[in-house]
Parts: C-alpha cells; sequence; structure tokens
C-alpha cells in the first residue's frame, strides 16, 4: 500500500468525520433552504447517505436544493478533477451526474422505496477548466412504478458542459 500524501490524507480525514457527523442527526448537512417545507422527512437519510458516500465527499459533491421540478448541486473544480491539459476528466462529469439524477428522484419516490442507475449515458460537449464552478441540473422525465427515466446537465455559467440521460430500476417499495 502507498502513504497517503498530507493533503489525500487530510481530504480523508475530512470526509470521515463529515460521514461520521451526518450519521448523527438526518439532514444534518442539507443546506439551509435547498428543500421544500413539504419535503418528506423519511428522505433525509436518502439525501444524508448520497452526500455522505466518500467518493461524492472527497469530488466535493454539494446539494444545492430539491425540488418536485428537479434537484440542483455544484462542485468547484479543483486538482482532483483534472486532467494534465487542465480541465475536468469526463469521468468525473459522470459520477457527479449520477448523484444529481438520484436527488431529483427523490421526491417521487414511494415510501421506502430506492433506486439504482442500471443505464447512464453521457455526452460530453465541452471542456471546463480546473477552478470552474460547475451546476448540476437534473429532473425527472417519467417516474413509473419499477423505472425511472431522467435528465441531468453540467453547466458552466449558461454552457452545458456535459449532458445526460440516465435509467433507474426502482425497488423496495
Amino acid at each position: 500500500m502507498t502513504d497517503l500524501g498530507p493533503k489525500q490524507a487530510a481530504a480523508l480525514a475530512a470526509a470521515a468525520a463529515s460521514l461520521a457527523r451526518g450519521l448523527d442527526a438526518p439532514g444534518a448537512g442539507i443546506p439551509a433552504g435547498a428543500l421544500p417545507a413539504d419535503f418528506p422527512a423519511a428522505r433525509l437519510r436518502d439525501i444524508d447517505a448520497v452526500l455522505g458516500l466518500p467518493m461524492h465527499r472527497m469530488l466535493g459533491f454539494e446539494l444545492v436544493k430539491i425540488t418536485r421540478e428537479g434537484a440542483e448541486s455544484r462542485v468547484v473544480l479543483d486538482h482532483r478533477h483534472g486532467t494534465p491539459a487542465g480541465t475536468v476528466h469526463g469521468g468525473v462529469l459522470y459520477a457527479l451526474l449520477d448523484p444529481a439524477a438520484y436527488m431529483a428522484l427523490l421526491p417521487h419516490l414511494p415510501d421506502g422505496a430506492t433506486a439504482s442507475t442500471h443505464d447512464i449515458f453521457v455526452s460530453v460537449m465541452r471542456p471546463a477548466p480546473i477552478g470552474a464552478d460547475i451546476r448540476l441540473h437534473a429532473r425527472v422525465l417519467r417516474a413509473g412504478r419499477r423505472v425511472a427515466f431522467l435528465d441531468a446537465e453540467a453547466r458552466r455559467g449558461d454552457d452545458i458542459i456535459a449532458a445526460a440521460r440516465i435509467t433507474k430500476t426502482i425497488f423496495g417499495a
């Protein structure tokens, strides 16, 4: 096993501490005003689970808001997200668009249900430089009893960086 550098060790420790805090109080990591007043309290743990995943923490994935119309998340690109060319890595966009879509699906899931991605198609349309503030917008196109279809976009200002079509299987309802 290789030793972690000081930056990597600090980021890992911060992610572990953040995850531990999130398990204590449902919704503790959700920004004020991010959810509508009628958002189901039972779904707070689902949001905590997504925000608390070590990979999402490491990538800097943040929730901005969730409504029945969709969800907005964000990430500020830094060295963790980059290629040698100084732009965001396409795989990072895939990894961010998927949880953004799940956040949009949460208000549409029946009690006790969850969902898992079984198909994702992402088109990367233009590069985004390290340092860019990327906003992820996702919406449900259709949510049935067993399958949901979603769209998600990564934007830098008005520019679409990447667009995704995501299919999720709904189970546990």
